[in-house]
């Protein structure tokens, strides 16, 4: 289980737990990710796919499908390089950096990419980073990103967060940011394996139409299906008082 104290308002505090097997016992206004089973109210119920990190490098590689083996095999000969930040190495010039690339890939996308979100995304990610417990790591070709993901890293789990990638740009191959892509996951999950953790969470896998060529993707590594929950539980007097709050007008001001 992994507490995250995201903020203090109005004397209630707001905390992420995750991967819960039980209530954390602590009060305030909690938002449980990827919980066991449910805990106070069910928001959704999270389809996953988890690589088993205690296996040797030759056999999570040998349950990938064969053209995704091809391609990290291939990232070498293209001269594609990863870097791994977790902790206090992640600076703020990073996160700054971070956020420019993954607005620049929602608008991509043809998502909203408003400077009203760019604060947001940085905002969570430093306060995950301040927690000592995110990790962004890159892939690289002659010095140019490639491709971003980053990662709630925990005791003996870590999860994907976010990812982004130049797969649409015009000036840079879509192929090699593919192979990019499938190199970076290879290279976290055996840099993680090498720092203990035990779980590569995928972090979603689901089954709508619209997310079908991502879970395909993800598919191609080999993961196990499991399914989790994200709940929501209020938690002693003031927290229901506030909670009450945020339900009828929406926001809280500042204290």
């Amino acid at each position: 289980m992994l507490v995250v104290n995201r903020r203090k308002k109005h004397g209630v505090d707001f905390r992420e737990v995750w991967y819960a097997k039980e209530a954390c016992g602590l009060d305030g206004i909690i938002l449980y990710r990827g919980a066991e089973k449910p805990i106070g109210k069910v928001l959704r119920q999270v389809r996953t796919l988890i690589t088993d990190l205690t296996l040797s490098e030759e056999e999570i590689v040998a349950r990938c499908q064969k053209d995704c083996r091809y391609q990290i095999r291939r990232a070498d000969r293209e001269g594609i390089t990863a870097e791994f930040k977790t902790g206090n190495a992640i600076t703020e010039a990073d996160i700054t950096e971070f956020c420019a690339f993954f607005m620049e890939f929602w608008k991509s996308k043809g998502s909203n990419a408003e400077s009203g979100n760019f604060e947001k995304y940085k905002e969570e990610i430093e306060t995950y980073a301040r927690e000592g417990v995110f990790a962004i790591t890159s892939a690289r070709q002659n010095g140019r990103i490639l491709v971003y993901h980053t990662y709630i890293v925990g005791d003996v789990f870590v999860r994907s967060y976010q990812s982004a990638s130049l797969f649409r740009s015009p000036d840079v191959s879509a192929r090699i940011v593919g192979i990019a892509n499938r190199y970076l996951h290879k290279a976290d999950m055996m840099y993680f394996k090498e720092a203990g953790k035990q779980i590569y969470d995928w972090g979603g896998a689901g089954l709508r139409e619209e997310v079908k060529n991502i879970t395909e993707f993800k598919e191609s590594f080999g993961g196990e299906e499991l399914y989790y929950y994200d709940c929501e539980d209020v938690v002693g007097l003031k927290a229901e008082a506030v909670k009450g709050i945020i339900n009828l007008i929406g926001v809280l001001t500042d204290d």
